[in-house]
């Protein structure tokens, strides 16, 4: 996610501070306004699929279960993946992993080379200082776990590279794109070797204004099994203006169609704010269907569902929830 006003930094930590947040909070957050599997023994995901964001500290709660459930409730079919984030210096959050495959799905594990507590740049996490081998003691720890783990994760690594809000960032401490390409290929060199149940997803930005051309930091087919993209309509207001579910991701998908036309694509990230009439939020979920839908590379998509910076949450009136739930059973039989 990112948004290109000053205040980027601190809204990055502001999303990972739902870690420390209260499980009741965070619940509400992720379910709150409208409300209404898997095998994962297999290292093949379904397709169609459809996912959804979970906090880790969910699972701090003996009925956790119940979040999942009652979002599936409210989209009317229950989530193929649900999204955990980690840092590199955090050990592997088996608790949330366990939850999640008890609801019959597949977490899809985002691991980020940064403190999220701290400001944006820190470049002790340039890339190349990964590439160097400066962090390969944490990545190989991180590939021991998830081989210990045992059951299939979708694993993302330093999504959104071609932005300008995170340290591993093209141009952010000195970056380039070949450290990046290199960093990645360290990175599959770790895990893969360890980690056979782990499946790479590689994710940019979709592009919009502030990003920069994210093709130059694609590492290969070799080192990817499934293309990703993230975007967010952040709505009509000071610094955003309102974008269609077209804009913000056809011409992404088409570049990654041409990038590496044999690779499933997931919309690894998406989310839409509220539009001055309960409507519109809900005729650009219909327009975000329709988008993924006219791709037959599209394999499947994450759900940001969480109350934040804006409502993200695709059930945040009664008529976004009807414009999922429809989408998303037409979707699902794809």
């Amino acid at each position: 996610m990112h948004d290109s006003s000053p205040s980027t930094a601190r809204r990055f930590r502001t999303r990972r501070s739902f870690l420390s947040a209260s499980v009741g909070t965070v619940t509400a957050a992720i379910l709150g306004a409208c409300s209404s599997g898997q095998d994962s023994t297999t290292s093949t995901l379904s397709q169609p699929f459809w996912g959804c964001f979970l906090p880790a500290n969910v699972v701090a709660r003996a009925d956790s279960t119940n979040a999942i459930d009652q979002l599936a409730k409210l989209a009317g079919t229950s989530p193929n993946v649900v999204h955990v984030y980690a840092s590199i210096n955090d050990q592997l959050p088996v608790a949330a992993l366990d939850l999640v495959r008890g609801s019959a799905a597949t977490p899809f594990l985002t691991l980020e080379p940064w403190n999220p507590h701290a400001e944006q740049n820190q470049s002790e996490f340039a890339l190349g200082r990964i590439a160097a081998g400066q962090y390969d003691a944490a990545l190989h720890r991180w590939a021991s776990q998830l081989a210990a783990w045992k059951h299939p994760v979708l694993l993302r690594f330093a999504q959104e590279m071609n932005g300008s809000w995170y340290p591993w960032s093209i141009g952010v401490n000195g970056n380039t794109a070949t450290e990046y390409r290199d960093v990645w290929e360290r990175v599959h060199a770790i895990v893969s070797k360890k980690a056979a149940n782990v499946s790479f997803v590689w994710a940019p930005n979709a592009i919009t204004e502030g990003t920069t051309d994210f093709t130059n930091c694609y590492p290969g087919a070799e080192f990817v099994d499934y293309l990703g993209l993230d975007g967010y309509n952040w709505g009509a207001i000071p610094g955003h203006q309102w974008q269609s579910a077209d804009k913000l991701f056809s011409q992404s998908i088409a570049a990654l169609d041409r990038l590496a036309p044999d690779l499933p694509i997931q919309v690894t990230e998406v989310g839409c704010a509220e539009g001055d009439q309960p409507e519109r939020k809900a005729e650009w979920i219909q327009d975000f269907f329709t988008v993924i839908e006219a791709n037959d590379r599209v394999s499947g998509f994450v759900w940001f569902q969480m109350d934040k910076e804006r409502d993200w949450r695709f059930n945040s009136s009664p008529e976004s929830t009807a414009a999922f739930r429809e989408g998303l059973s037409q979707w699902m039989r794809r």
